[in-house]
């Protein structure tokens, strides 16, 4: 079991915010969090300055000034915390085994701290407030509805996958965003992107790859093996290789964290590196090659309680001009007018103390969703007032029964703080 104790982990800025609960984790848009990461590739690849900052000085001392492969593996829902957890328990398989080969560092998500908002950024180089793309559910005034946007469809939609090509809606100029691979492709260095084949060519995918060169997988051998042959295929030249493995969120969201089905995965993972990726490596392939992983978001067990579900709260509903939009764990709420005072009370009587209500405006001055250049019109997907959940209160509303035991979304620790591991593929030579 590695030595948590020498484990690097840079001091996350604490939640001063007065409209806020203290142990609440706000995003770090500065140098500590997820959406400075591509930047901070495409200067260790010579490529092109990106809109949002680079990771802190104090992470990028660690590293060299320049590298000829840096691949991003990004698992869905690894939390620090429970990634920590998992080290202590001796679950992680070859990373727990080899800690010298490794540095970890702290970084926190953005706000929603959910996947759709998370990809994007990584795959613009900007902030959600610049992006837009501000929640897994999202009202778009240009398009009258409520939209779904990983499915690509309206919310009140089922089984309509994709079904807002139909409205004509185009992914790529729906984001409005230069693809990472595109502004990288300027300066001659190869994407490649790593995704599993369910998603392939996806609305999503669409939207994010732009000129990647884009590669499907089954498995994590699957996977791994096909990253190995992009890594030793010539010409050497600069290469960007992003990989998203999807496994612990949907095991996550079925199960909750800390779960045995959930907690072998990365064990799995991580020896199928050692044997499909590390050792399948020539050895000019592991030189001048940076490997990262980090994830999108944590989670954060949330127990199915009927209390929660809004087909139990009428007298809320019947004060919102749609349902809620976002995340569960960070509920956007378009009011009707003239009854905030209403709804703040309702959610005093009906959920004491689970939630703090911000305002739209608030949210903004607290720069939640990014401190870089608004997108035009962005305000209008927030909502009126955000439901901001403490411990593990959600909301509810799909027309379908609540089975989820884990989600995220929220400013929970659990959910907001994000592991950065930095690996040179050649430390054992």
């Amino acid at each position: 079991m590695p030595d948590l104790s020498k484990l690097t982990l840079p001091a996350i800025l604490r939640n001063k915010s007065p409209y806020l609960p203290a142990e609440l984790v706000l995003p770090s848009y500065e140098g500590l969090g997820i959406s400075s990461i591509p930047s901070s590739i495409s200067r260790w690849l010579g490529g092109p300055v990106l809109s949002a900052p680079g990771l802190a000085s104090e992470v990028l001392a660690q590293f060299a000034e320049r590298y000829q492969r840096v691949v991003l593996v990004v698992i869905d829902a690894l939390g620090l915390q429970y990634l920590q957890s998992r080290l202590s328990d001796g679950k992680t398989g070859w990373l727990g085994r080899n800690p010298e080969a490794w540095k970890l560092f702290a970084l926190t998500s953005v706000i929603p701290s959910t996947t759709s908002s998370a990809l994007t950024s990584y795959w613009t180089g900007t902030q959600p407030i610049e992006h837009g793309i501000i929640g897994y559910e999202m009202w778009v005034k240009e398009l009258s509805m409520t939209i779904n946007t990983i499915l690509h469809m309206p919310t009140s939609f089922v089984g309509d996958l994709g079904g807002l090509s139909r409205a004509g809606f185009d992914p790529v100029s729906f984001l409005g965003q230069v693809s990472v691979a595109d502004r990288l492709a300027e300066r001659g260095i190869e994407t490649h992107a790593f995704l599993p084949y369910g998603i392939l060519g996806s609305g999503l995918s669409r939207m994010h790859l732009g000129k990647s060169r884009q590669h499907g997988y089954i498995t994590e051998s699957d996977m791994w093996f096909n990253l190995a042959q992009t890594l030793n295929s010539r010409p050497a030249g600069p290469k960007y290789a992003y990989v998203y493995w999807s496994t612990v969120d949907s095991l996550l969201h079925r199960y909750g964290p800390d779960e045995p089905r959930v907690n072998d995965q990365l064990g799995v993972f991580f020896d199928s590196m050692e044997r499909n990726l590390l050792h399948g490596l020539e050895s000019w392939a592991r030189d001048d090659t940076l490997i990262l992983f980090t994830a999108d978001h944590g989670g954060i067990y949330t127990p199915v309680d009927p209390k929660y579900d809004l087909a139990n709260h009428p007298g809320l509903v019947a004060h919102l001009r749609v349902l809620p939009t976002c995340e569960s764990r960070l509920p956007f709420l378009y009011l009707k007018p003239g009854s905030e005072a209403a709804v703040r009370e309702y959610f005093h009587d009906a959920w004491p103390g689970e939630f703090t209500l911000i305002t739209r405006e608030q949210s903004l001055e607290m720069a939640l969703f990014g401190t870089g250049p608004r997108m035009p019109g962005v305000e209008e997907r927030i909502g009126d007032l955000i439901a901001v959940p403490n411990g593990q209160a959600y909301l509810w509303w799909p027309a379908k029964a609540n089975v989820m035991l884990g989600r995220h979304g929220g400013l929970a620790a659990e959910e907001m703080l994000v592991p950065f591991i930095g690996m040179d593929l050649g430390w054992g030579r």
